[in-house]
């Protein structure tokens, strides 16, 4: 079987967060990828953390290996038009979709400018690759699955791949995506952070039920 990862990183300097404890170099991904036997993976920037530039540079350095996925901002831009119009730059500039990153970032994201990055993505045949850990201090933010069923039905022709699964919500999370044809799982970090838990059994369920809708 072959093993595609839904989720890397790498930084220019292979720092983290501006942290040298982690190798997030390219050459160190690319090690792990061949010891894990791992043949393909999103390349994933985050906006104002992991520029654009690397990842597309890295992706077409290594075709065969990376799809690049491009990091944005939304509460950074001025306009809705502004939005739309960086969107369509990221799909010219070879972007396969986007990363949102509500938590990181700082935005709320049934926020206007956010939904208009999900029904851009749209137009230009982009997928939304969306953060579902919404929660962070000073910030009350809506129930996960609640604002993941909004975006869901707000922005229908929008594929969307739900990272790490909102957490401890994922059973309610797994419902709506049954019911929503556009959306897919991921469980990345999720698998790691809730090992041991009560968790590994809602996982288990979860991908003895069904393998179509999670990565």
């Amino acid at each position: 079987m072959k093993l595609f990862d839904s989720l890397t990183h790498v930084t220019r300097d292979g720092s983290w967060c501006g942290e040298r404890r982690y190798d997030a170099s390219l050459a160190r991904l690319l090690q792990d990828m061949d010891e894990a036997e791992v043949y393909r993976a999103c390349l994933v920037a985050i906006a104002d953390y992991v520029d654009n530039e690397v990842i597309i540079e890295s992706a077409r350095a290594h075709p065969d290996r990376f799809v690049p996925i491009a990091g944005l901002n939304p509460r950074s831009l001025p306009t809705l038009r502004r939005v739309e119009a960086v969107v369509a730059e990221l799909a010219a500039q070879g972007f396969a979709g986007i990363k949102l990153h509500p938590r990181m970032n700082g935005y709320d994201p049934l926020d206007a400018k956010c939904i208009a990055v999900f029904d851009a993505a749209a137009e230009h045949g982009l997928v939304i690759l969306l953060d579902t850990l919404f929660r962070r201090r000073g910030l009350a933010t809506t129930n996960a699955p609640d604002t993941i069923d909004y975006i869901a039905n707000a922005c229908p022709d929008t594929r969307i791949l739900l990272l790490h699964a909102a957490g401890p919500s994922m059973l309610d999370l797994f419902e709506i995506v049954r019911a929503n044809p556009n959306l897919m799982l991921d469980f990345s970090f999720t698998l790691m952070r809730y090992a041991g838990s009560r968790l590994d059994e809602d996982m288990r369920y979860l991908f003895s039920t069904t393998d179509q809708l999670i990565t």
